[in-house]
């Protein structure tokens, strides 16, 4: 077989897998974030569970994305399943923002209401529903590696009925 016919296959088969994938992935309806400002910050941040390190020299291997995004999910919207590879800080500006996490076998809601804030943590799939009669607004603070997307869509891990 020639290196060409090999290529070929090799090509043909990472298409596939790409398809596949896409078609496992959970897309939201209804939900629409749009970026706001994107930006290197000039220090490393690195975000722990228990407490924010900043770093006071500028190292390009350590530094960050700090993206801001506007989101906004009609009544019925739902964002899909998803992760982020960096940590978020959501605040919700109007509406009720119900969430869903992957590794709940029980798929409890938990409501965030309009004032209040929640985070979301590098890797955990979650899905953000609008159970409500109104729009959901919010604006969330990503702190991403640099250069990449904010979001990555997810396969629908199976607890809950959506």
């Amino acid at each position: 077989m020639g290196t060409g016919r090999i290529k070929l296959i090799v090509v043909a088969a990472t298409l596939s897998l790409a398809g596949a994938s896409a078609l496992w992935a959970t897309p939201g309806s209804s939900f629409v974030s749009t970026p706001l400002v994107r930006g290197m910050a000039a220090t490393g941040i690195h975000v722990m569970p228990n407490h924010v390190r900043i770093d006071d020299k500028v190292n390009p291997t350590q530094t960050n994305d700090v993206l801001v995004q506007h989101v906004v999910a009609q009544p019925g919207g739902y964002s899909g399943w998803h992760s982020h590879p960096g940590y978020g800080v959501v605040v919700v500006r109007a509406g009720v923002a119900t969430l869903y996490d992957g590794d709940d076998p029980s798929c409890n809601a938990k409501y965030v209401r309009a004032g209040e804030a929640f985070i979301e943590t590098p890797g955990h799939v979650h899905f953000v529903r609008n159970e409500g009669t109104e729009a959901y607004e919010a604006y969330a603070t990503f702190i991403l590696p640099v250069g990449v997307a904010p979001r990555t869509n997810e396969s629908s891990p199976g607890n809950c009925p959506f």
